[in-house]
């Protein structure tokens, strides 16, 4: 009877043999009738989610592979409306927020959208142990081992993860803090960009001098001075290679934003990650007079560290995640300045021309380059804007209502710069050129609720001022040491090189940084005035 059945329906000699075959296809059936026609039709007030084939498993190896193709297809699936929709991965659901009016009211709660809870997988993934994070949050009372009123360190007596993120501020927001970082900063890219210095980007030498590798260069030199800042010398010292490995972390670090599975230990973030915790653990094992160079912010997170009680490798994980922080963004948006700034000879001299204005008597003024210069300022912002793959993640702690959805406890949202920065109905039908007087015709646009290069609300990044000036530093001191053209006869089939390429490939953290293939190559010679 059954088989005569199958029959009828078309399934022939097939038999029994293909039974399970067609109850899971008839399940799955089902369950993709369910889950993405007739739940939306009966609750309304949820987020869509885009379709999937494979519960539980949902949109994980798509989201890895390339999170902005699979963000583009969801925002298309929802007909480019910008309403909030959800992509489930193995961990959660994500709700992606790309509508500006909804990013408003998502920086501005922090109840039903607490950072604490991201912050905390954060410091997990990072290597935190349980023990740990809970000395990591604890509130020192009286009685406590940690209670030390009227210390220098932590005179306010709070937790040690809120007592980071206080000092981290201090550092990095304007005033004496950060200026001294700025400065060290700036001394070391003088110190490197150097016409005998240059090994570590030459690939060549030309009849107009030297060859150089734009993504070295950016590379190395900006990891260099950061390390520097950040360090001094001491890091160099218990590991010579320490700028790449950390430009190999930093290269695959969507892996422990995201943990992403490493099976048998050969994921490519394995190794640097290790070597890093190693050098980092033995910089904290230093007498504190052999860590003299240190910035001001890590003396003082390391210091309450230790009176929490901290173990080592989770203090050296706290110690990874700043250095990391603080590596994952301006070389590669110094990359693109120069790609397009060299790609164009007008664009090349009006920015050298600026450049030039802010050196009195041989000594670059940083605070007059970053107030005064309007047209690189205009092609700084709009490479933020082109470039800008970060993703501001929250955990939804209590239901909350954004737009017309409401959101549900357990999921996260996610902001994707990129998605805002390409919003059609707010920078128009040519949001995917390169236009570098965009911001100098429409001033306003930088305040604009769908420009987030540097997040928003509480997490609104507190080294953006620094950030302007080692950037402006970096391509002012490159001007005034060298001249610098786009090297000719090197692109396909002996022509005119080609503009690199946005590298998509998997999560962005950041500035997304060029094709690893995609380099520009640079004819460079020493000034002599």
């Amino acid at each position: 009877m059954i088989i005569e059945i199958l029959n009828l329906i078309g399934f022939g000699l097939l038999g029994l043999a293909s039974l399970p075959f067609v109850f899971f296809a008839v399940a799955v059936a089902f369950w993709r009738l369910w889950s993405f026609t007739i739940k939306p039709w009966l609750h309304p007030e949820d987020p869509v989610d885009l379709p999937y084939w494979i519960p539980y498993l949902g949109h994980s190896l798509s989201f890895f592979g390339n999170s902005d193709k699979l963000l583009e297809k969801g925002l298309n699936y929802v007909g480019r409306s910008h309403a909030i929709f959800g992509i489930q991965t193995l961990k959660r659901k994500l709700y992606i927020i790309t509508d500006p009016a909804d990013v408003s009211v998502a920086f501005n709660n922090n109840t039903a959208l607490h950072f604490d809870g991201h912050l905390n997988e954060l410091l997990i993934n990072f290597g935190f142990s349980g023990e740990a994070l809970r000395r990591a949050w604890h509130v020192p009372q009286p009685g406590d081992w940690c209670y030390l009123p009227g210390n220098a360190v932590n005179p306010d007596l709070i937790s040690l993860n809120r007592l980071t993120e206080d000092v981290y501020r201090k550092q990095l927001l304007p005033g004496e803090k950060m200026d001294f970082l700025c400065k060290v900063f700036l001394e070391s890219l003088t110190n490197t960009l150097n016409w005998e210095n240059l090994d570590f980007c030459i690939v060549g030498n030309t009849e107009k001098g030297k060859l150089l590798s734009l993504q070295k260069l950016c590379r190395y030199t900006m990891v260099e001075a950061t390390t520097q800042s950040l360090f001094g010398g001491h890091l160099h010292q218990l590991e010579p290679k320490i700028v790449d490995y950390m430009l190999r972390y930093n290269d695959n670090a969507w892996m422990v934003f995201f943990q992403y599975p490493d099976l048998f230990g050969t994921s490519p973030i394995t190794e640097p990650r290790r070597m890093l915790t190693k050098v980092l653990e033995e910089f904290l094992q230093l007498p504190d007079e052999e860590r003299n160079e240190q910035a001001w912010s890590i003396k003082t997170i390391t210091a309450w560290q230790e009176v929490m009680g901290i173990d080592l490798r989770a203090r050296a994980s706290v110690l990874l995640m700043i250095y990391w922080a603080a590596n994952s963004n301006e070389y590669n948006i110094s990359f693109w300045v120069l790609a397009h700034v060299l790609h164009n000879p007008d664009l090349l001299q009006v920015v050298q021309d600026e450049t030039e204005m802010a050196w009195v008597d041989g000594k670059l003024d940083i605070k007059y380059l970053c107030s005064r210069s309007p047209n690189l300022d205009a092609i700084f912002n709009e490479a933020l804007r082109c470039n800008g793959g970060a993703m501001v993640s929250r955990i939804v702690m209590e239901p909350i209502t954004i737009g017309d959805k409401l959101l549900k406890p357990g999921n996260a949202i996610i902001i994707p710069s990129r998605q805002l920065h390409m919003n059609e109905k707010v920078w128009g039908q040519n949001r995917r050129e390169f236009d570098a007087f965009r911001f100098k015709r429409q001033k306003n646009l930088s305040r604009h609720p769908s420009y987030r290069p540097f997040g928003g609300g509480n997490t609104y990044c507190p080294g953006r001022v620094l950030a302007k000036e080692e950037v402006f530093g970096f391509l002012a001191i490159l001007f005034r040491r060298f001249h610098l053209n786009l090297a000719e006869g090197v692109g396909p089939n002996g022509g005119r090189q080609n503009f690199p390429s946005l590298d998509d490939s998997s999560p962005a953290l950041g500035i997304t940084g060029p094709v690893k293939s995609h380099d520009v190559l640079i004819s460079t010679m020493a000034r002599t005035t």
